[in-house]
């Protein structure tokens, strides 16, 4: 009964240390101190995905709002929010991280490069978005996009 009280004793106190290890979810548990610069640079990849998803419900508004427009000369713009959305999914399914194990130097150029084509959809966003918008404000029968879009 002692060896299984000790072994139960022991369990805690490693998940204890467990989650104190994960209390910063921005790096690996085996860094201790400032993330190193493929880290970093995996953080910074993160976080513009993070941005261009926070982006997707624009996306999707305008596209409903071009849609109901029915107006003449629509179709490029649906079709380049559409296009927006595709690169970014394409991005996504594209994505694979490589293991924290593997050689430093081939981490930090990986997240480099992913940072580049990233920069690339943004890019795709902002022009279709500001264009879209564009468009729908000059649509009549319809809101513009900043009096439809969803009170917070």
């Amino acid at each position: 009964m002692k060896f299984f009280q000790h072994t139960h004793r022991a369990l805690v106190a490693a998940a204890g240390l467990l989650l104190t290890a994960c209390a910063s979810p921005n790096q690996p548990i085996a860094e201790q101190g400032p993330p190193s610069p493929a880290t970093a640079a995996e953080m910074a990849v993160m976080a513009r995905h993070d941005s261009l998803m926070a982006k997707m419900d624009e996306l999707y508004r305008l596209k409903g709002l071009i849609t109901k427009a029915k107006a003449p000369g629509a179709g490029p713009y649906f079709r380049g929010l559409a296009a927006a959305d595709a690169a970014m999914m394409g991005w996504m399914h594209q994505y694979r991280a490589p293991d924290s194990t593997a050689i430093p130097a081939a981490r930090l150029a990986y997240f480099q490069q992913q940072q580049q084509l990233l920069a690339t959809v943004s890019r795709q966003f902002r022009a279709t978005i500001d264009s879209a918008s564009l468009f729908i404000n000059r649509q009549p029968a319809l809101p513009s996009p900043s009096e439809s879009a969803p009170s917070n």
